[in-house]
């Protein structure tokens, strides 16, 4: 993780977050054991275009006032691109087979890991799969939508809750409809409300929320659903997506900013009976940079950023962390979807033996 200092902002910066980086030294440092696992590095293989593709004409098409803001008014993301020391692109590596798109049939299930080194979970179905369990990770294949009934079963409250709504998108409706086991059951803004969120935060519980650009899922999360999980919006910010020349991957949609953008948005929340001042620090970070994973909706992890900002217990050691729509697992974290282990396969990821 590289802290970018504005030259205009002494008080402002941007992160470039290395998503690879970041959860093998999660990894890693989480197990006792020689042995530890490493994402693929051709799960973050963007290339850069050899050349720019021809924009086509598209016929203009009303559109509200907020959708014509551009994106100029709000980032400095162009001074921070300067900022960062070319990446070297190296040669194209062998692709690596689409093992995600593989049917996943998990039913309900739940499980842990305490062990200090990595365990496997392997299926009984007629695909075989085998899972790789880290250390320090707890895991419910459970719908989200069910919440509820798995309170019993959860902590009081967790310090950092990380939620990814599978939001409705054009994307995953034109996905469901080619093949389906590849989408996800989508949820309006109203099931999303009914989220328990409020029996599972204490007064310095942080929440990250990803949304996508859409003006109306954001001004719904603003409006409806924080309040009704009684949060306080504490700070709003971009993700960009970079190649790995860190060029972004797509030019920015300043005219049509409903047209696919090279970013998406992070809202970061707090309890509303939070003090004004809790964790306002993290307001310094403008914008997030990283290069993506070429799998959909595979987030980087926000933990080793956020941990900062985050008030323990005094007696505590590691903060307790939820993830809600997770499709993987990382230590100190309680993971909860109905993909939660479907990028925990084996074939994602290389066997290292760690040095002395």
């Amino acid at each position: 993780m590289q802290q970018l200092q504005s030259e205009k902002d002494k008080e402002k910066h941007a992160l470039l977050l290395n998503h690879r980086q970041l959860i093998n030294n999660a990894y890693s440092a989480s197990v006792n054991d020689v042995e530890t696992f490493e994402l693929k590095s051709q799960l973050f293989q963007f290339q850069p275009k050899a050349t720019p593709q021809p924009q086509q004409c598209q016929k203009k098409r009303k559109r509200k006032f907020k959708e014509t803001a551009t994106i100029a008014e709000v980032d400095n993301v162009n001074e921070y691109l300067n900022l960062l020391v070319p990446a070297e692109c190296g040669d194209n590596v062998a692709a690596l087979p689409r093992h995600w798109e593989d049917e996943y049939t998990l039913p309900q299930l739940h499980g842990s890991n305490t062990s200090g080194k990595f365990q496997k979970y392997h299926t009984s179905d007629r695909m075989g799969s085998t899972f790789i369990i880290p250390h320090a990770a707890r895991f419910y294949n459970h719908n989200v939508d069910q919440l509820r009934a798995l309170l019993p079963q959860l902590l009081p409250s967790y310090d950092l809750i990380v939620i990814d709504p599978p939001w409705r998108n054009k994307y995953i409706r034109r996905l469901n409809r080619v093949k389906q086991q590849l989408g996800y059951a989508m949820l309006d803004n109203e099931q999303l409300t009914l989220l328990p969120l409020s029996e599972l935060t204490h007064r310095h519980t942080l929440v990250a929320v990803w949304c996508t650009n859409s003006t109306l899922h954001q001004q719904a999360l603003e409006m409806q659903l924080l309040p009704r999980w009684r949060l306080r919006l504490l700070h709003k910010l971009r993700w960009y997506k970079l190649n790995t020349a860190h060029q972004l991957v797509s030019s920015l949609k300043q005219v049509d900013t409903t047209q696919k953008q090279p970013h998406e948005m992070l809202y970061l929340a707090c309890h509303a009976e939070s003090d004004e001042t809790y964790a306002a620090a993290v307001k310094q970070t403008e914008l997030l940079l990283s290069v993506p994973s070429i799998v959909h909706s595979h987030k980087p992890p926000l933990l080793q950023w956020l941990q900062h900002h985050l008030q323990l217990a005094p007696d505590q050691v590691e903060p307790n962390c939820l993830e809600l729509f997770a499709r993987y697992l990382q230590p100190q974290f309680t993971s909860i979807g109905l993909e939660v282990l479907k990028l925990m396969d084996e074939r994602l990821y290389d066997k290292i033996l760690k040095q002395d």
